[in-house]
């Protein structure tokens, strides 16, 4: 005589859900996030794999021709801004909500790139670079705290997963697109970023609120 012991809580845990099971649950505020992140990604690997030779290469027509130190300086302190920022931005975006803080984040990008495109003194260029470094910085928090707050022990592989696959999609197709807007001009591979990052807005008309972890 045989009888079937009752299956435990951790049993249940333990049982295997399909992907596209996990998938479905994945609630709304996690797409838009994820489209909002591979459209900022897109736009700034379409600036950053091009920039190098905008700001330093002697020879390029319609470049910044500044010196290698320049561009040294430039990049030191478009990365201090970018990775020290979100120390502090984390915590309002937890105190004043992500989609507040995201939709900031989203002007100040908009913003730092038509600086990128419309100055050519070092200062002011380096203006524009460090507008958009802090826009990345301020952008990052409300995105990753609404995937935290979005995700359950239930698909929080798989969610984290599909997050990375949209941002190496957006990092893959940035290089084709700062070729073929610097077919145009120079100028038009800082607008055409800026034009993909203002997508993000209509994103966040779509992005329903998400309670933020923080007090």
């Amino acid at each position: 005589m045989s009888s079937t012991a009752p299956t435990t809580a951790s049993q249940q845990a333990n049982q295997k859900e399909p992907m596209f099971a996990q998938l479905l649950s994945l609630p709304r505020s996690f797409w838009m996030v994820n489209i909002m992140e591979m459209f900022e990604r897109l736009a700034y690997y379409g600036v950053r794999v091009v920039i190098p030779i905008y700001i330093a290469q002697a020879d390029e027509i319609g470049g910044l021709h500044f010196t290698a130190v320049d561009k040294g300086q430039i990049f030191f302190i478009w990365a201090i801004v970018q990775t020290l920022v979100p120390m502090f931005s984390g915590g309002f975006a937890d105190r004043y909500g992500y989609k507040k803080t995201i939709g900031i984040s989203i002007a100040l990008k908009m913003l730092g790139y038509i600086l990128m495109a419309t100055q050519r003194a070092f200062y002011p260029f380096l203006l524009g670079c460090c507008v958009l470094a802090l826009g990345t910085a301020i952008f990052k928090p409300g995105v990753q705290g609404t995937m935290s707050q979005s995700l359950s022990t239930r698909n929080s592989g798989v969610g984290w997963g599909m997050f990375y696959m949209l941002v190496n999609v957006g990092g893959f197709l940035g290089p084709p697109l700062a070729h073929f807007l610097y077919g145009v001009s120079w100028p038009m591979v800082f607008y055409g970023c800026a034009g993909i990052v203002s997508l993000n807005f209509l994103m966040l008309l779509t992005y329903p609120e998400v309670h933020p972890g923080g007090e």
